[in-house]
Parts: C-alpha cells; structure tokens; sequence
C-alpha cells in the first residue's frame, strides 16, 4: 500500500489503475472531490452507483475515478477541532478503502497545496492535468461527481461546466422522507428534487439510488 513516506510529484496524475480504452466510446473519468473525513462506505457507493451509471449509458467507456481529498484548511472551518483528522491519516483510510478497487486513484494536488485553494483552481488543473498527462487526454471527458449534501450548498456550476465538466449527482431517495413528510409544500420526492435542482438541473445529471 502507498504511504506518505513515499516520494510524489502531486503535479502528476497517477496512471497506474487507468484503463486501456477498447471500444470507439467516448473515454470518460471521474473527479470526486470532498472533505473525506473520514471516507465512509457511502462515498465508495456514489463510486459504484456512478460507475454503473456510466456503464448503462450506451455513450462512454469508463476508465478510471480520482478522488480529491481537500485541503486541511478547507476542513478547519467546516469541524470542530476535535472533529479533525490531520492530512495523513485520512489519506491512509482512504488508500485501505480504495485497496481492493482497481479503478480508483487518489490526486494528491489538493490536499498537499501551500493553503486552501478556490475549487475552480483545483478543478482546472485537474483537467489541464488530464488534457496533458493522460494517454489521448483531450479526447477524454470528465465527470464531476457530487453527494446527497451537495445539493444544499451548490449553486450552478456554469463555470465549470464552461472548463468542459460534466456533473453527475448521485442521490440517496431514502434519506430525504422526513424532509418530504414535514413539509406541506412538498408532495412526493420528484417535488423535492425538482425544488432542490432547478438552478443547475440545466447542466448536471441526477443519478437517484
């Protein structure tokens, strides 16, 4: 398993769990971004459920995901300070977790950065990286991928789309039933949804599980 003793450029996407192309399809990879603190098993199922996605679209052939974890100062403002895990140990949770699932890498640009950095920064070195670093990279499109939780604080992702993302949200129908049961206005799911994702419904998709 890779440690933090060992020496990384976090310039370099690694490539070593990427898929070789084998059909005309077009390429696609995921950028999964987050606190990670610490990785959980719903993470790996938004992995999964997008991955799937991915496959059953007819359109693409899916190569590979990179999971970003954020920068320790992003964190800071989000936990309290028991509530924090240092940089190491949630990158070494997340190589255990990620062991035994041989399309998922980890980024290392983000969290080793000298301070917090905007995500639209993190986001377009991620595809200048890929563009140049990755076999047929410009050929190749990305997927941003985002959580259940995402859709609170998110507002619409035009820039990045602009940069060339594609964003998928992966979301979990179950959790929202006491949003839905205490509120009068909201009759069904699809109500909720529909509320939740109008400013960037537009240029996302939505992956219900």
């Amino acid at each position: 398993m890779k440690t933090l003793l060992e020496s990384t450029n976090i310039q370099i996407l690694p490539q070593h769990r990427l898929k070789v192309p084998k059909t005309s399809l077009i390429p696609a990879i995921f950028f999964y971004n987050g606190s990670f603190t610490p990785i959980h098993a719903g993470h790996l199922n938004v992995l999964e459920d997008a991955k799937r996605y991915i496959d059953n679209l007819g359109t693409h052939e899916f190569l590979a995901a990179y999971i970003s974890p954020s920068h320790s100062g992003y964190i800071a403002k989000k936990l309290k300070a028991d509530e924090l895990i240092g940089a190491g140990h949630r990158l070494s949770m997340i190589y255990l977790a990620i062991e035994n699932i041989d399309w998922v890498m980890i980024d290392l640009f983000e969290i080793f950065q000298p301070c917090k950095t905007k995500l639209s920064i993190t986001m377009e070195a991620f595809l200048s990286r890929v563009h140049s670093q990755l076999p047929h990279g410009k050929s190749i499109d990305v997927f941003w991928l985002k959580g259940e939780d995402a859709l609170f604080h998110t507002r619409s992702p035009d820039n990045l789309i602009q940069l060339g993302f594609h964003t998928v949200y992966v979301l979990n129908r179950g959790c929202n039933e006491d949003i839905i049961n205490n509120n009068d206005e909201l009759k069904s799911i699809e109500d909720y949804y529909e509320k939740r994702c109008r400013d960037i419904r537009a240029s996302s998709s939505f992956l219900a599980t």
